[in-house]
């Protein structure tokens, strides 16, 4: 096989690749500062999705930026609600059990509703203090996607070779009936 088909074959496999690798923990969806404090929110799976998925906290001193260990989170998710539709609420703590990080704490929610959400996030017990920070942002959850989607790369990874191999071979009884 020639080195070209080869580094093609290794970039395309190192793109398709980089669709479902989550090396660090998901996306922002909320920063804001509230007293002395810097929150960061991140969500995984991107974007958020009617089932399971997880929200991971960083907290920060807001001036110097550096990680605070030492506090509790709370999280309520109140739905949006539609004509005639009941309001759904969530309520969890947060804490660096479930998380993947150990500058982050994490609360895995599960929720069959897609729709807008308002996340209230409350910050408390910061470094040994009594004081309480909120923060509040809308999060939009897409309607879950078929399974079939999560593994479809997994699926389609070991026809790129074939499809290659296929393409050579083609190439070569042409290049021989040519002749």
């Amino acid at each position: 096989m020639p080195r070209a088909w080869i580094v093609l074959l290794f970039c395309v496999s190192f793109l398709c690749s980089g669709v479902t690798a989550f090396a660090d923990g998901g996306a922002v969806v909320f920063s804001g500062e509230s007293g002395p404090v810097r929150a960061t929110l991140f969500v995984e799976p991107v974007p958020p999705r009617v089932g399971q998925f997880d929200l991971s906290l960083l907290l920060q001193d807001r001036d110097s930026l550096e990680p605070i260990a030492a506090y509790g989170a709370h999280l309520t998710l109140t739905s949006e609600a539609f004509e005639g539709d009941l309001v759904e609420q969530i309520e969890t703590g947060m804490d660096r059990d479930s998380a993947t990080n150990a500058l982050l704490q994490s609360a895995l929610i599960e929720t069959e509703r897609a729709g807008r959400w308002q996340v209230t996030l409350v910050v408390d017990q910061v470094n040994g203090g009594f004081h309480e920070y909120s923060f509040s942002f809308p999060l939009e959850l897409v309607p879950r996607r078929a399974r079939f989607w999560d593994v479809a790369i997994w699926i389609a990874l070991p026809l790129i070779p074939l499809l290659l191999f296929l393409a050579g071979r083609i190439r070569r009884v042409a290049r021989e009936l040519s002749d």
